[in-house]
Parts: C-alpha cells; sequence; structure tokens
C-alpha cells in the first residue's frame, strides 16, 4: 500500500515493533500500512462514528487483516485500556482543538511512556502549547507537503518536566527551526503571505476586537519574517 506523503510522515514516526492505537481511523490507511509491513504486531483502530468504521473495516478485509487489528468504536482514547498496554498513540486529520479536548480527557493515560504522533489539521500551535503545559517533551517534528498545502506532524511524550522551549516559537515549531526542516521556510512564507493579506484586509477597522486582532498579526507577521531570514 502507498500512502499520501501526510499518511506517510505519520507512518514513519511508529517506532518498529509498537503496539499501535490509531485515534480516528477512518479508513485505516494507516494501521494497514503498519501491518502489511510489520511495523506493528498488532493495531487497535478506533473512530467515534459507524461510517467510518465500516469503511475501516472494508480496508481491513481488502488486506486480509481483519484477524490482526482491532475495531472499537467510541469517543477519543475512552475506548482504550490499561491491558491494551498500547505504545504509540495516532491522533490525525482532526482540529487541534478536537485534539487537544482527546488529550486532556485521557490525560491519566499518556502518563505511561505512550509515544505520541499528533497530526492536527488546524490550530497547530494549541497542540504544541498543550503539550508544554501538560509537561510533555517533543521528540520529533516533520512537515508533509501535499501540492500547496503543507502538514505538520508532532511527536511528544510525556516527561513531566516544564518545556524548555521558547513560547514563541510554539507557533512555528521549536524542532522545526531547531533543524531548520527543508519544508519549513516555504511552508512558512506561505503564512506569512496570508498573514499580510489578512492584515491589509483588517486596515480600516475600529473595534477594540479588531484593533487587538490588528496587534496579533503584526506580532505574528514580525515573528515570520525573522524566522525566514534566519532560515
Amino acid at each position: 500500500m502507498k500512502l499520501t506523503p501526510r499518511l506517510q510522515a505519520i507512518a514513519d514516526k511508529v517506532p518498529p515493533g509498537s503496539r499501535v492505537a490509531d485515534i480516528g481511523t477512518d479508513h485505516a490507511y494507516i494501521p494497514v500500512y503498519l501491518l502489511l509491513n510489520r511495523l506493528s504486531p498488532n493495531v487497535i483502530a478506533t473512530d467515534s462514528r459507524p461510517g467510518p468504521l465500516q469503511a475501516a473495516q472494508e480496508t481491513l478485509e481488502l488486506f486480509s487483516l481483519s484477524q490482526t487489528a482491532e475495531l472499537r468504536l467510541g469517543d477519543g482514547l475512552s475506548v482504550l485500556r490499561e491491558e491494551d498496554n498500547i505504545d504509540v498513540i495516532i491522533i490525525a486529520g482532526m482540529g487541534g482543538e478536537t485534539i487537544c479536548s482527546i488529550l486532556e480527557a485521557g490525560l491519566p493515560l499518556l502518563k505511561k511512556n505512550t509515544l505520541l504522533v499528533l497530526q492536527p489539521m488546524t490550530c497547530v500551535d494549541w497542540v504544541r502549547t498543550w503539550l508544554a503545559d501538560n509537561k510533555f517533551s517533543l521528540v520529533q517534528e516533520d512537515i508533509a507537503q501535499e501540492e500547496d498545502r503543507y502538514y505538520e506532524v508532532i511527536v511528544a511524550r510525556w516527561s513531566g518536566k516544564l518545556s524548555l522551549a521558547s513560547e514563541k516559537y510554539l507557533t512555528i515549531g521549536p524542532d522545526l527551526v531547531a533543524c531548520r526542516h527543508p519544508l519549513l521556510k516555504p511552508m512558512l512564507q506561505q503564512r506569512l503571505e496570508r498573514k499580510e493579506a489578512a492584515l491589509a484586509g483588517a486596515g480600516g477597522a475600529n473595534s477594540p476586537a479588531a484593533k487587538n486582532r490588528i496587534l496579533e498579526l503584526e506580532k505574528e507577521i514580525l515573528l515570520l519574517r525573522e524566522v525566514i531570514a534566519w532560515l
């Protein structure tokens, strides 16, 4: 099975031999890839809706993997049990706010050396901030590109220690900056163009909320320019 760049970047973060839970599995493409390539002995694939779980079942049957993966219907991490002994939890393809809610609700389960592989579709900075506030350490960050869209992947593990990452870089990715990821500069340039367009469109607004938004945009633009110049 050939994965899209986004899904491949996620699958690549799973250490071989790990017991994996794919939360919000949708069509179960990642579980199938991990099982076919013998990167995981077994996978628990979950979804909160029957429709996607049925699609996952059909994908598993197509590759004769129904006996290797277990499907569970339920919200977030509530479907997991301690006896599952999960090594890696994947939460991908959701908004950052939703991912934070899932992590918050399942926090006790995550403080057991579990590796988190997260791929927020929006509000990536919210996810990084939640991880930092709850004493998770960033293990690795990555970027995948599909046409003109960039996807960020965050790998983290609970350490019980406060993050040493600069707060301002949580919006960009401390590890991405540190390693000068090859896709970071074009991703930030695209983001800068959008922020500058938003600032230009907000120029005539006079309400307090609009003025605050203008100040936020100006701050974000300065940071983006600073990082792009350094890269």
